[in-house]
């Protein structure tokens, strides 16, 4: 049996999957484990009166570029994204915000060490506007000097050209959308090119010298074989990647898949078996190409993939959204730019006046507490101390179901099993949290 090593998560052998469910269902979003958080939400306020006065303190944030365009739409996605490319106005748009929101002294005067342009399809900018914006953000906020710049794109929308001038602009990072390199699964999926295709482009993308290049790998899409899956392991094998996430296929309403396959998103302790032999396969192959488990759906080689945006982000720091759509968390306050353009261009006439969901303690606390475990630790430390005897107690009942390991320098280190069920676990010791206060 193999084992899955990292310095937060446990190195046991993989278990045997067990119709003894812990969950009935398997949560595969980190949005439904800070659900049992809501009831610390304090309702609306603008962000001018909620950032008034307020002072900029020396933690790193993290900054969220959202460009919801996409020049085709994925049979998997209903994500906040429209058809079709960006003119250059979008890229105007996003320096007038970053020039509104830098007027605010707590915005301009933090530090930001990570920057992440999601979507949507970010490289669907313009080689000049995305040079125009990372241009911008150098000369609006105080980036760190070893920020981690991100950029998310389709291999179809990415050449060589564009990534050397972004490249030469800052980002060191890229995200590819490659999700499978099975040619089935790839039109199954709604994927442009076949997986020899895909693999020449990433090897011309790594040859510029980029070291950190990454992807998402999608498993239990409909009918998904064995060889499929040993498919996409062979490729990430041959690719040399800094890092890839791993994300179950979620069927979601209004996709192009949910019309065709909408039964496959049902969950019964057959397809959850199944759900759970693929990941485990997974866990395994990357282990033995010197992958690490960095968070629940993170596989990185060590030392060459920080994921630095995602650990403030979990770490409580703040993260500053800018785009249509773009959602972020500023000073416990957490805000969601509209999505239709026109409103969002309205918006930036009065920053001050965007309105967002006002927290209250011990909110951020347990906000750590959730991104502890995302990153494959159960740890008492964020937590109010009237709740420690009843976590500590489930806690234990957890080891006993092989979800954790016992504790040990004063975490208790998830298992591969306890990785499978993270975000049920997060949720449900969250709850347990909430119910003791």
């Amino acid at each position: 049996m193999t084992t899955v090593l990292h310095s937060g998560i446990s190195s046991v052998p993989m278990p045997a999957f067990s119709e003894e469910l812990p969950y009935p269902r398997r949560k595969r979003s980190h949005h439904d484990a800070i659900m049992p958080l809501q009831p610390l939400c304090d309702g609306t306020g603008t962000l001018g009166e909620h950032l008034k006065d307020r002072i900029a303190d020396p933690q790193p944030r993290a900054i969220y570029l959202h460009i919801p365009f996409c020049r085709r739409i994925c049979h998997f996605c209903n994500m906040r994204r429209m058809k079709g490319s960006p003119e250059s106005h979008y890229a105007d748009l996003l320096i007038r915000e970053m020039e509104a929101v830098t007027r605010i002294p707590y915005v301009r005067d933090g530090m930001y060490g990570a920057v992440y342009f999601g979507g949507g399809t970010p490289s669907t900018l313009s080689t000049p506007d995305l040079q125009r914006v990372l241009q911008a953000l150098r000369t609006h906020f105080n980036l760190t000097d070893d920020v981690e710049i991100t950029l998310e794109s389709s291999l179809s929308d990415l050449d060589e050209d564009k990534l050397k001038a972004v490249m030469a602009e800052g980002v060191n990072r890229l995200s590819l959308g490659v999700q499978t390199f099975h040619d089935r699964g790839r039109r199954l999926l709604g994927r442009l090119g076949d997986g020899d295709w895909v693999k020449a482009r990433v090897r011309r993308f790594r040859d510029l010298g980029l070291d950190n290049l990454g992807m998402d790998l999608i498993y239990h899409y409909p009918m998904q074989s064995d060889g499929e899956l040993a498919h996409d392991l062979a490729a990430i094998a041959e690719l040399d990647l800094a890092g890839f996430s791993l994300y179950s296929l979620m069927i979601r309403e209004k996709s192009r898949l949910a019309h065709e396959h909408m039964a496959h998103a049902a969950q019964t302790p057959q397809t959850l078996a199944r759900e759970w032999q693929l990941f485990s396969r997974i866990l395994e192959a990357g282990q033995r190409q010197g992958f690490e488990v960095l968070e629940l759906t993170k596989m990185v080689k060590p030392g060459r993939d920080r994921y630095r945006y995602v650990a403030l982000r979990y770490q409580g720091g703040d993260t500053l959204p800018l785009g249509a759509g773009a959602g972020g968390r500023l000073a416990g306050m957490m805000l969601m730019n509209p999505l239709a353009l026109d409103a969002y261009t309205q918006g930036l006439e009065s920053v001050t006046g965007r309105e967002g969901m006002t927290t209250r303690p011990p909110y951020d606390a347990l906000y750590r507490f959730i991104g502890a475990i995302q990153f494959g630790r159960v740890t008492l430390e964020p937590v109010p101390e009237a709740a420690h005897g009843a976590l500590l107690k489930r806690c234990e009942q957890l080891v006993d179901q092989a979800l954790l390991t016992p504790l040990k320098d004063g975490c208790y280190p998830l298992t591969p099993k306890g990785i499978f069920w993270g975000n049920n676990l997060a949720a449900e010791l969250a709850g347990c949290v909430m119910e003791h206060l």
